[in-house]
């Protein structure tokens, strides 16, 4: 019984200390995270000049933009390219870096990773020394070879090709590595017991490395939709949200409709919370359609 009195007093003492170690880090987000949000959506549905509750205008008003309707279809459309092209290029290269035993495997994994290290101003940056009209690289060339200069930034569907492929290649390393632990993590007892029983590669791939690798695809998935669809960097620098606003992300719309002064604030927060209720909505869709559960026993 004693025993017991002291075991108890033991986990509430721990459990206030555990308390006033998590404390600071709740001020933080509270302070930072929750008053603003707090704030932003209050401002979202008051008049900008005299304060006044005017409902869902402000809502209203941006839904009524054309710009802003268009940059949704154009996130739409880059999110399901890089998602499914990210996926499928990152799982089958996991697949041959699991394969790669020796340091020059090692080495792979160093080298595709370190693009993610950049940030995306930087990858735009390097990205426009190639194929900048107005002196790339390959424009460079061509004019050396006597051809007309291709301009990527602003014939379609060039400008498409550009973000989705900078995107995927920015982002490959991480994925990859991602894919790569789920790869490994599956016992290699499982592919000797399928192969014993006589399946060939295809049954092995099918019933034990997609299942195996299951919740990894819904991280990468997440992540994707999460990083897509807050894409800013990429399309302000490359393409600036043209040609005709069809590379126009709505992160961007925002961010060009804040440096406009003749647009109220309250109209900006407005069209920022209808994004971040895209995020979630989308987010909770993959979640509801890909549940996440333990693949395998262990």
């Amino acid at each position: 019984m004693v025993g017991k009195v002291k075991k108890r007093s033991f986990r509430y003492r721990d459990e206030k200390s555990a308390y006033f170690m998590i404390m600071p880090a709740v001020l933080v987000i509270v302070i930072f995270q929750v008053v603003p949000l707090v704030m932003a959506i209050l401002r979202a549905f008051q008049d900008y000049n005299t304060g006044e509750f005017v409902g869902f205008r402000n809502f209203v008003y941006v839904l009524r933009q054309e710009v802003f309707v268009k940059s949704f279809t154009n996130i739409l459309i880059f999110l399901v390219f890089i998602m499914v092209i990210m996926v499928v290029i990152t799982f089958l290269f996991a697949q041959v870096l699991k394969r790669m035993k020796n340091k020059f495997g090692s080495a792979t994994k160093i080298i595709i990773y370190l693009p993610t290290l950049f940030s995306g101003i930087l990858v735009s940056i390097m990205f426009l020394f190639i194929f900048n009209y107005g002196g790339g690289l390959i424009t460079s060339i061509l004019l050396g070879l006597d051809k007309d200069p291709i301009p990527f930034t602003i014939m379609m569907p060039w400008p498409y090709i550009l973000i989705i492929g900078i995107s995927i290649w920015g982002g490959f390393g991480y994925h990859s590595l991602v894919m790569y632990a789920g790869a490994i993590g599956i016992p290699e007892s499982y592919y000797e017991a399928a192969m014993l029983d006589g399946a060939n590669a295809f049954h092995r791939l099918w019933y034990i490395t997609l299942p195996g690798m299951k919740n990894y695809f819904i991280l990468t998935i997440i992540n994707l939709a999460s990083g897509t669809l807050m894409m800013f960097e990429l399309p302000m620098m490359v393409t600036g949200g043209g040609p005709v606003n069809k590379t126009m992300t709505p992160i961007l719309y925002i961010y060009n409709t804040f440096n406009d002064f003749t647009v109220d604030s309250n109209i900006v927060i407005a069209g920022a919370i209808l994004v971040a209720i895209l995020i979630c909505a989308i987010n909770v869709v993959i979640f509801r359609i890909i549940r996440s559960e333990k693949s395998m026993d262990d």
